[in-house]
């Protein structure tokens, strides 16, 4: 649970004072000036030195470290999708002000159902405690099954308005992009901005987690005709120009050929004497037929054709071979800090959803927050009156905090409530980030293939009319199983299933009562009981062969010792360093917790944790030549795999 950092609390202040000023500059149509904010924005001392918190200076010290500090203020305000208008005032001085519609979508008023059915979808897939969970669910968030990324408010505003976006791209080389922004693509959990090179006709994918700069939105405007659409939303990340479509034979066990004939529809099956089962599938490209005989890895016999033999004997070749560089040269980015304006503004939004309010421990729940944190946050929320002098007093200032007390005289032990007080409708902000937006369509689109309710269709309708339709979502077709074990989840049943297991050849009977459901990376996972192991065991969906059995479920089970138990596979085990090619980081990127650098020889250096070697061993071989597993401890993963499945041909 966070606490209080005395080190930032005076930059919380400085921070959200500044950033709803700037906005209140943008309604009021008179820009600040950097001389204006450094002489009169005033916050709140802390620590607090005397009886009471007094007034103090935000912007303090030299000029150049004042403007340093305000550089960076700035730059933070970006980086959570703001856009800072400079203007040049009629004495030459520069004013700044900020675009509320740059980082708010229009407001978007659900009905009860709809309500309950987005809580009920940001549970199933979401952001997590970095997304709008907190805004709607009383419960504090666990972790997320999208990858959150700040990027997506700019994007999907430049979708809205139809205009051009620049943004920093990780690809072979880090470079600047220019791009007309056609549609959002989300294919197997993954985020791929497709738009169009601006001064051409050339439709391309962008990955998000490839960006790396905050994208801005240009004043060009362009129009979106039919036919770039049509191929814009045609694209996938393994699109090829000139496909060459290829027939694939293998045999193998009866229990994986009823796994590929779920996952592969149009498959064709042939059982053989020996007992194997014979299946026929075709594939759009040679590189697609190699990457499946790969993923089943020894679970397959490959029969055909003999170039795919050829090509999939060179590329075991290489798996895990070349040079790496020292572990100790290496220097990775660490975990994002805490984002105190963000932690703010979501903690004022959830206030102005809430139409009696909400208390001290409501919010501390919600946002995993000590309540003495949250305390300090609203109560400095509910008294800001940054540059009251020079604006006539604090009622211009858009904070709109009331504090209300059960007892006064006991304030600081007191669950005070805190709500919102607007003059009229049109003062009310919207709580929604263009960001949101996307979380809310893509969650609730997941969402629809679990629960039958018709508000989850109304709710998409109205982000999408106030959106445009900016997304499309290859939702997962190889979960047949997935609404039987969602009525478990809710009845509160256990059943038998006949499940693999990871890379396992044959399928276990499991007895196991399910809890809970979430999406990642465009797999559904269910954590349940197991009573076959006698603990909590997480399971993939698409790998559950058949539901044999259901009944009640009996005595109460111990509790489930994992908060995150949707990504806690990033949090142990052994840390692993693999340096690889730049078009092998789509494999690796999924990972939980990883963590990335770049060579200087063009090559990308990746930092996770395994609890299971024969993960990396599988890993290792997905990712073939041009991979290389750094640390001295997993210097052989996956040769003797390759070697096993080499035997094979």
């Amino acid at each position: 649970m966070s606490s209080i950092r005395g080190g930032v609390e005076q930059s919380r202040e400085r921070l959200i004072a500044l950033v709803l000023l700037l906005q209140r500059a943008w309604t009021d149509a008179r820009p600040l000036t950097q001389e204006e904010i450094v002489r009169d924005l005033k916050i709140d001392e802390y620590p607090v030195s005397s009886k009471g918190p007094k007034k103090i200076r935000a912007y303090e010290g030299n000029e150049g470290a004042v403007r340093q500090k305000f550089e960076r203020d700035k730059a933070r305000i970006r980086e959570l999708g703001f856009e800072i208008e400079t203007v040049t005032l009629p004495d030459d001085t520069i004013g700044y002000k900020i675009d509320p519609s740059s980082g708010y979508a229009p407001a978007i008023h659900f009905t009860q159902s709809e309500q309950r059915v987005v809580q009920l979808a940001l549970r199933f897939c979401g952001f997590g405690s970095s997304g709008a969970f907190s805004v709607f669910n009383e419960a504090p968030a666990g972790d997320g099954g999208l990858q959150f990324s700040t990027y997506y408010t700019p994007v999907v505003r430049a979708l809205k308005l139809h205009r051009a976006l620049a943004f920093s791209y990780q690809s072979s080389t880090n470079k600047m992009r220019v791009v007309e922004p056609l549609v959002i693509d989300v294919f197997h959990g993954t985020s791929y901005l497709v738009a169009r090179v601006m001064g051409t006709n050339e439709i391309k994918g962008y990955r998000i987690s490839r960006i790396t700069s905050m994208p801005t939105v240009l004043p060009d405007t362009y129009e979106v005709d039919p036919g770039s659409l049509a191929i814009a939303k045609a694209w996938r990340a393994e699109f090829q120009k000139t496909p060459s479509p290829i027939d694939v034979v293998v045999t193998t066990n009866t229990n994986y050929a009823d796994l590929l004939l779920r996952q592969y529809p149009s498959a064709l099956a042939a059982q053989k004497k020996d007992g194997k089962v014979e299946i026929g599938i075709s594939f759009e490209s040679s590189r697609l037929a190699l990457r499946f005989v790969l993923e089943a890895a020894e679970r397959v016999r490959l029969q055909s054709p003999k170039s795919l033999k050829a090509d999939l004997e060179n590329w075991l070749d290489g798996v895990n071979r070349g040079k790496a560089p020292s572990i100790e040269k290496l220097r990775f980015s660490g975990p994002a800090s805490n984002d105190v304006l963000g932690e703010t503004l979501q903690l004022l939004h959830a206030v102005y959803m809430a139409d009696d309010g909400l208390r001290i421990s409501e919010l501390a729940s919600r946002f995993s927050l000590e309540p003495s944190h949250v305390r300090l946050i609203m109560d400095r929320l509910s008294s800001l009156e940054p540059m009251a002098e020079s604006n006539d007093g604090s009622g211009l200032f858009p904070a709109h905090v009331m504090k209300e007390c059960d007892d006064w005289e006991n304030e600081d032990g007191d669950d005070s409530t805190y709500r919102a007080d607007f003059v009229n409708e049109f003062d009310e902000p919207s709580p929604f980030m263009w960001r949101d937006l996307f979380e809310l369509n893509i969650a609730l689109r997941e969402a629809s293939r679990v629960y039958t309710d018709p508000a989850i269709y109304s709710a998409i309708q109205k982000i999408e009319d106030v959106a445009s339709s900016f997304v499309q979502v290859e939702l997962a077709t190889n979960e047949s199983l997935l609404a039987q074990v969602q009525r478990a989840v809710e009845h509160h049943e256990q059943i038998k299933i006949q499940y693999t297991p990871g890379v396992a050849e044959e399928s276990r009977l499991r007895l196991i009562e399910p809890r809970e459901i979430k999406v990642l990376n465009g797999h559904t996972y269910v954590r349940a009981y197991c009573t076959t192991r006698e603990a909590w065991r997480t399971f993939r969906v698409d790998r559950i062969n058949a539901i044999l059995a259901k009944s009640p479920a009996g005595e109460p089970r111990p509790g489930d010792t994992a908060i995150n138990w949707l990504t806690q596979v990033g949090e142990g085990g052994d840390e692993v360093v693999v340096v690889i090619e730049s078009s092998q980081r789509f494999l690796f990127e999924p990972l939980p917790s990883a963590q990335w650098t770049a060579l200087d020889d063009g090559r990308h250096a990746v930092r996770f944790r395994v609890s299971d070697e024969s993960f990396l061993d599988h890993l290792m071989l997905l990712a073939g030549p041009g991979a290389v597993v750094a640390t001295a401890k997993f210097s052989k993963a996956g040769h003797e795999l390759a070697k096993r499945i080499v035997a094979q041909l």
